[in-house]
């Protein structure tokens, strides 16, 4: 299977539409409509630390995840680098194409490996003009993206490194349904902007409470609602406003 050399993801045969459905914006298609979308993507496997994007890069492609979670990162002058929203099976990683932006504004990498569906950045706005359904899908799901972004920005600043932590876990379960991660303290402590011994600290504490167990390189939750309980409110705001709008 060939390998892009610049994300280093696999791309794999090309099959059907069959897989489609596993993302929420496709699948709010009708089938005629997200057959001919589909057609003009790509299946392609996607692991951890792949770079899609890189800030102030051009977008030659945007990605409709199917099982893979990506990140939204931005770097700040001191070189610390932050998640500022994460893109999985409900919607689409390049939006700021479909704003007639062909500029990354953000690092976009993936954290959790997986399949997507990948299509040019001229088919996407092409099927975005001619399709007025896929383009008021992708409205209102720049909404709910934005709003994303902006209530990362206040819980960054305003909530605890638990309650972000058990944000992010349970933000991962919604678009996996997996309850084992293959997550290092270290690329933890990257996606929420604190050390590594903050981030240890704090799966201590989780682990003591009863809620995960913490393995070598891996993260297994034991307690989905107790985690839930620990995070801030930001967690159910922002899936409820997802669901909202892209009923």
């Amino acid at each position: 299977m060939p390998i892009s050399a610049s994300t280093m993801e696999v791309v794999l045969p090309k099959g059907g539409v069959d897989d489609a459905p596993a993302n929420g914006l496709l699948a709010a298609l009708p089938g005629a409509s997200r057959e001919r979308l589909v057609a003009k993507t790509q299946r392609v496997s996607l692991s951890v630390k792949d770079i899609l994007y890189d800030p102030g890069g051009p977008i030659t492609s945007v990605y409709f995840p199917l099982t893979c979670v990506i990140s939204m990162m931005t770097e700040m002058k001191n070189g610390a680098t932050i998640e500022i929203a994460t893109v999985g099976n409900e919607g689409v990683l390049g939006i700021p194409a479909f704003l007639g932006i062909d500029v990354a504004v953000a690092l976009g990498i993936t954290q959790v490996s997986g399949e997507a569906r990948r299509m040019s950045v001229e088919n996407f706005k092409e099927a975005a003009k001619s399709d007025a359904l896929f383009n008021t899908i992708l409205r209102r799901y720049t909404h709910a993206l934005l709003m994303q972004i902006a209530l990362s920005g206040g819980c960054n600043s305003l909530h605890s490194v638990q309650e972000r932590y058990a944000r992010w876990l349970l933000m991962m379960h919604g678009r996996t349904n997996v309850d084992v991660f293959a997550f290092t303290q270290e690329f933890l402590s990257t996606m929420l902007g604190v050390s590594r011994a903050r981030v240890n600290i704090v799966t201590g504490s989780l682990e003591k409470a009863g809620l995960i167990k913490h393995g070598r390189n891996q993260i297994t939750v034991l307690d989905w609602k107790g985690l839930e309980a620990s995070s801030c409110d930001c967690y159910r705001i922002i899936k409820e406003e997802f669901a909202r709008v892209l009923l």
